[in-house]
């Protein structure tokens, strides 16, 4: 327990490290990429920005600048945490991890070039910088798999499984499916170790918490996916994850019958996600439905994270809410510089935006 005291107490020094509204209004207000990046300097970002070198243009700075101050708050974390506290930074990041992964068969799968494939990426502090450049140089998704299973990375098995059945681009949604499998079991695991050093069940321990949520998030988007891509007459235990607190495995045969995404949208609004669902029944400016089903989760599990840090204070809900403000705040930055790098209009930019929660 005293280590998650000194954890508790460092993460409230990096806390105060965050962006605050204030800083996100001088951003937004600021007219080109040269502005921004002035005022980016500003903050704590200032110093990765000027670590890259005058020779960038200002989006590969700010870029670069960014995945090295979240390399950095990573590897830090990482440094600062032992025993349980290690674990439970590696439980948590493997949400993080599952993502990269799956941005890079995306990108290859809709023939992406490694540079523009990495822009979407940031180090997960477990797959560094390095390893992510290498990963988005392979020609192929296979060449993913096999390298990850060279490397002798977790998450290679589980990959390699999964690409025996892919044979084109539409059979990626399974590819994703088991990797979430993967992911939830693993975390599972890691879990009921961490649980069963400290002793205790309680199902509101932000941990705990923060896996069902991720699972509930994680069935219904692969249940949004079957109805948008017309895949309905799979095995439910193929797709299905154990391990929510909102969706049944009934709920979810539910969902996946429905005719239409909007029709699984409002069968799908109950409980937790009810708010953030019913939020996104009509269109959000130039943003796939889907994207925007994913954004309005972000802020629930947000939510939940936050008022758990601030229930339990010496819990595991400050590392939890951290680590999602921080990749916000990361978030956030990149939209603001690529929707000024397009062009964007600021009422669709602020919609992009997770300022609120």
């Amino acid at each position: 327990m005293s280590d998650l005291f000194y954890l508790n107490a460092r993460l409230r020094s990096m806390g105060s490290l965050l962006l605050a509204r204030a800083d996100y209004e001088r951003l937004l207000s600021s007219p080109g990429l040269r502005e921004i990046a002035i005022a980016l300097r500003e903050t704590p970002y200032g110093r990765f920005l000027d670590s890259v070198g005058a020779a960038a243009s200002d989006t590969a700075r700010m870029e670069e600048g960014l995945r090295r101050n979240f390399q950095e708050t990573l590897s830090r974390l990482l440094s600062l945490s032992a025993g349980d506290c290690r674990e439970a930074v590696r439980l948590l990041l493997s949400s993080w991890e599952l993502q990269a992964i799956k941005t890079i068969l995306r990108g290859k799968a809709a023939g992406l070039s490694p540079e523009e494939i990495l822009a979407s990426l940031v180090p997960t502090g477990i797959h560094g910088e390095a390893a992510l450049q290498e990963l988005c140089r392979q020609p192929s998704l296979r060449a993913v798999a096999d390298l990850l299973a060279t490397w002798r990375d977790p998450w290679g098995g589980p990959l390699s499984r999964a690409m025996k059945e892919y044979r084109d681009p539409r059979d990626l949604f399974f590819v994703e499916t088991a990797l979430d499998r993967f992911r939830t079991g693993r975390a599972a695991r890691l879990l009921e170790e961490i649980r069963g050093g400290r002793g205790g069940d309680d199902p509101e321990d932000a941990l705990r918490l923060f896996l069902s949520l991720s699972v509930d998030r994680a069935n219904l988007m692969t249940a949004l996916k079957s109805v948008e891509e017309g895949i309905r007459k799979d095995d439910r235990r193929i797709h299905f994850l154990p391990g929510g607190r909102i969706y049944s495995p009934r709920d979810f045969d539910r969902i996946r019958g429905a005719q239409s995404v909007a029709e699984a949208l409002g069968i799908a609004a109950r409980s937790t996600f009810a708010r953030a669902l019913k939020a996104v029944s009509s269109p959000f400016a130039g943003i796939p439905l889907l994207v925007a089903v994913e954004g309005q989760l972000d802020r629930v599990l947000l939510r939940a994270m936050r008022a758990r840090m601030r229930s339990d204070p010496l819990g595991w809900g400050p590392l939890a809410a951290y680590l999602l403000n921080k990749t916000r705040e990361i978030r956030n930055l990149r939209m603001i510089f690529r929707g000024r790098l397009v062009g964007l209009p600021d009422l669709d930019l602020r919609e992009h935006l997770i300022l609120e929660y």
